[in-house]
């Protein structure tokens, strides 16, 4: 056999013999006990260096950093100490949360009531602003000063005066005002006051705070704080109401409180010598009070056409405040206008039920069954007609209803009570809403951009509820609501059909009503004698 040339044929028994070089020197036992010890000894040195782990504190260090302090006559507490520490204190919370305006009860919301103060939250009502002058300028301090100082800062009334301990109490835990912004949530806010989100969560889902969840923009909400913990928080909606949270053991409660108004009698007498609401504003008078004018005499008076310079209009209306500041107008309580001779009066009043009606000074109701517009205030811009010219289709044809021009999206009213039997498109009438009246009598009104909120065939609505908003939807050449009346399937002139008045009032209230009403009419003209 011949030699493998290959390495298969060499002998390699000295690749497995111990090398007596750096490898064996390693693999010594003695060599690994003395390199453990050497090792030891490094941490062991580096461990008593002053300031060698950022970790560990070191004694000598913080002895210096004392020693310092107390030469210069310093204390931890001092206002300069995180200069000389190299630790930085937060900037005051005014500084960091830009959008609250940091302050006791605001004009926008009522004084806490009496009798609702909760002694954990504070021990004293805050019905005035505290007017303590080192509390003051806690609350101004720089962004520099931190909130705790600021805290000692007041407590100790500026250096000068001694401030009862429940002063710093009363000024953690006072209301501050929230500018809410566009887009904000509850729980939004939550987070930038530093405050638990699911605290706000909890509280949009109590049954009694619904409004919460959709906030509307500007200084509407305030917040009760103690650190990072929420004790109350109140919401205004409106201008009616303010919704209050407070904290109840573990959990929230929600409480909608009414709020009290100041109700005061207005009495105003003006010459008509233009329009009636171009004169009615020459005196001051809402135009909110002129249009309630109009819808009481509507079946007296046509607005359009029948006022006329000369004419005098006297009313005797409520105007409401809340703290002294005008928030709106009440009901009119009596209005006479004189126009072409004729005065007519309307007296209000109140039935067992609460509900509200207007009379003639003889008890006569001045309603009818029907309003005469479904769109108060609007102009009719195409009569009803047997032979009109289509503006689209260029033929003549009937036109059996009213036209009243208005600007697109402006409300539609239900003329009377009635239940819904179409809400949808119906050809050339675009989407249309038609209204079932008793047995005699059906409206209808097309053209509509969109329908009112829940309505829908077979919904029951009231007179003066909105059912959809003025469009142009189907054939029509601009924004206008058609209206037809139907009687017994016929369609008849809803400017010129006569219907039947309410009911007079009742023969029990007639002798109170009649007494009452002679006060209203010699007051009316003495308004008008002294004018």
């Amino acid at each position: 056999m011949s030699k493998d040339p290959t390495v298969f044929g060499k002998d390699l028994r000295y690749l497995s013999r111990p090398s007596r070089g750096r490898l064996a020197t390693l693999g010594r036992p003695s060599h690994w006990v003395a390199g453990a010890f050497i090792a030891t000894a490094v941490a062991i040195w580096l461990g008593s260096s002053p300031g060698a782990s950022i970790e560990r504190p070191s004694k000598t260090l913080q002895l210096q950093i004392e020693s310092v302090i107390e030469k210069n006559g310093e204390s931890a507490d001092s206002p300069d100490y995180s200069l000389k520490t190299g630790v930085s204190v937060l900037p005051a919370i005014e500084g960091i949360r830009g959008i609250e305006s940091w302050s006791l009860i605001s004009n926008e919301f009522p004084p806490l009531p009496s009798g609702s103060e909760n002694l954990e939250i504070s021990k004293s009502p805050q019905k005035e602003p505290v007017d303590d002058e080192g509390a003051n300028q806690a609350l101004n301090a720089s962004s520099t000063a931190s909130p705790t100082v600021a805290l000692k800062a007041a407590s100790n009334g500026g250096g000068n005066k001694s401030t009862p301990p429940d002063a710093a109490v009363e000024l953690m835990t006072s209301w501050k005002t929230i500018e809410i912004q566009s887009g904000d949530s509850l729980v939004r806010i939550f987070k930038r006051l530093d405050l638990d989100a699911i605290q706000a969560i909890e509280i949009s889902k109590l049954a009694g705070a619904k409004k919460i969840s959709n906030l509307r923009t500007g200084p509407y909400l305030q917040i009760q704080q103690k650190d990072n913990a929420l004790i109350a928080l109140r919401y205004q909606p409106d201008i009616k109401s303010y919704l209050e949270v407070t904290r109840k053991n573990n959990s929230f409660i929600a409480e909608t409180i009414k709020r009290a108004f100041d109700v005061s009698e207005k009495e105003v007498s003006v010459e008509i010598t233009g329009t009636l609401y171009e004169s009615a504003k020459r005196v001051g008078l809402p135009a909110s009070i002129v249009h309630r004018v109009t819808q009481i005499f509507q079946w007296e008076i046509n607005f359009s056409s029948d006022i006329q310079p000369g004419d005098r209009l006297t009313v005797v209306y409520e105007e409401r405040s809340l703290e002294g500041q005008k928030v709106g107008t009440g009901p009119i309580l009596a209005v006479s206008l004189e126009n072409n001779g004729t005065t007519h009066h309307a007296i209000r009043h109140l039935d067992a039920k609460g509900a509200a009606t207007y009379y003639s000074p003889e008890g006569n109701s001045l309603q009818r069954a029907f309003l005469r517009s479904p769109v108060p205030g609007a102009y009719v811009s195409s009569s009803f007609s047997y032979n009109r010219l289509h503006p689209i289709l260029k033929v003549r044809r009937p036109h059996l209803g009213v036209d009243y021009g208005a600007r697109r999206g402006t409300p539609v009213i239900a003329t009377a009570d009635g239940k819904i039997i179409r809400a949808s498109r119906k050809g050339g009438y675009g989407k249309t809403v038609i209204i079932r009246h008793g047995q005699e009598y059906r409206t209808l009104y097309a053209h509509l951009s969109k329908y009112g909120k829940g309505i829908r065939n077979g919904k029951w609505v009231k007179q003066g509820q909105i059912i959809g908003y003025v469009g142009s939807t189907g054939f029509s050449t601009g924004p206008h609501l058609h209206y037809e009346i139907h009687v017994g399937g016929k369609a008849r002139n809803p400017q010129s059909l006569k219907f039947p008045r309410a009911a007079s009032i009742t023969s029990k209230e007639k002798l109170d009503f009649l007494a009452q009403s002679a006060v209203w009419i010699a007051r009316l003209d003495d308004i008008q004698s002294a004018s």
